[in-house]
């Protein structure tokens, strides 16, 4: 149908930028100014998901945001991409997130993380 996609949340109310990984979550964080809107990102298979990403970015020298935004900019279903940077420095990285072009390799490594997490923020019983 041609219709393509805007993701809401490319980094998942910021936990793909990976500042939420130590169980602490900085004064002025989204995660803190809705309380009760963000619990899906941390009572959930999410933390593990998100472990998982951050550790393929560092293994291939960028940033969680950059490996996140990166997919998003050059993925052919996706029209645009909303971003919510709260800082100059967020705003500035995720700019530049969009001259990286991930490989084939880290694609194929993305997606075994997906398919292991399809849904991560959906509770399991």
């Amino acid at each position: 149908h041609n219709v393509g996609l805007l993701p809401y949340s490319p980094l998942a109310a910021g936990t793909l930028s990976g500042k939420y990984r130590l169980d602490k979550i900085p004064d002025g964080a989204r995660l803190k100014q809705f309380p009760g809107f963000m619990e899906r990102y941390l009572d959930s298979l999410n933390e593990k998901a998100v472990n998982k990403y951050c550790d393929l970015a560092a293994k291939h020298d960028m940033t969680p945001a950059q490996l996140a935004l990166s997919w998003c900019y050059h993925n052919e279903k996706v029209a645009s991409t909303i971003i919510g940077a709260t800082t100059m420095e967020q705003l500035d990285e995720n700019i530049k997130a969009y001259d990286i072009r991930l490989s084939d390799e880290i694609h194929e490594e993305i997606s075994q993380i997906y398919k292991e997490f399809t849904d991560p923020t959906k509770a399991r019983n």
